[in-house]
């Protein structure tokens, strides 16, 4: 059994005062896998407990160590040691994650329609995606699990997509290839309470920070930090690209 969990950075939304940007990254894990990969996670918390002070139970989250909002334990941190917290953890993730595969889905609002649904596109690829790497890669059954969002409207999506996906062919039109490895709805947790979700935050942020560097922050090399996932990002996911991300 394979295990994709997901999270996200920007919105859906189309407003002006909406992001730039929407982006899904999926951390796959086999169950096989799974216990090994939560005891190194536990032991990165830890070192962060001994050389910051940051609690096991205090939630990881890269935008609010970035600038703090909700999380009031962040304010006890010097801003560099934060971000360095990001560009450690992102170091960490190939190896704590040896096994895994990373799929990202990196939409820029200004290259799509101002109709676009972003939040359907985007999952509809990477839900595309984590089938074919199901059926071709590991020949295996999967479930997803995110970080609590509209599960109505991807539970939806998913169904639909178990009978009806078309995908271009490399002939003429389209033909339908059901993406009927995944098994059960999506299952939603929250972020605060799962260490894995909590990683795949990670990987969406520094992908944000890959595409839209700010010149601010270039002196802790935020920008720079994505490139270390490289080992274990899903490249077949977009040939198109030399880091699998797919862009349309």
């Amino acid at each position: 059994m394979q295990i994709m969990y997901v999270d996200e950075s920007g919105d859906p939304g189309t407003s002006k005062f909406g992001s730039e940007h929407f982006i899904l990254s999926g951390l796959i894990i086999s169950d096989e896998y799974w216990r090994d990969s939560l005891s190194r996670l536990k032991e990165f918390r830890q070192h962060l407990k001994k050389t910051t002070g940051l609690l096991i139970t205090t939630e990881l989250h890269a935008a609010e160590l970035v600038r703090i909002k909700k999380i009031e334990a962040y304010r006890k941190i010097r801003k560099p040691v934060r971000v360095g917290i990001i560009n450690q953890f992102i170091q960490q993730i190939p190896i704590i994650f040896s096994s895994a595969s990373v799929i990202n889905i990196c939409l820029h609002k200004k290259q799509f329609p101002k109709d676009t649904n972003f939040q359907e596109l985007a999952w509809s690829r990477l839900i595309q995606r984590y089938d074919t790497y199901l059926k071709k890669q590991v020949k295996d059954r999967g479930i997803i699990v995110s970080d609590e969002t509209d599960g109505a409207i991807i539970r939806k999506l998913l169904r639909k997509m178990r009978v009806y996906n078309p995908v271009p062919s490399h002939y003429t039109g389209s033909h339908n290839v059901p993406t009927d490895n995944i098994i059960e709805d999506i299952f939603t947790r929250s972020s605060q309470h799962s260490l894995f979700i909590q990683a795949v935050d990670f990987i969406a942020h520094s992908l944000y920070r890959k595409e839209f560097p700010k010149g601010s922050y270039r002196k802790y090399g935020l920008e720079k930090s994505f490139d270390n996932l490289e080992p274990i990002l899903l490249k077949a996911a977009s040939k198109g690209d030399p880091l699998g991300i797919v862009r349309k």
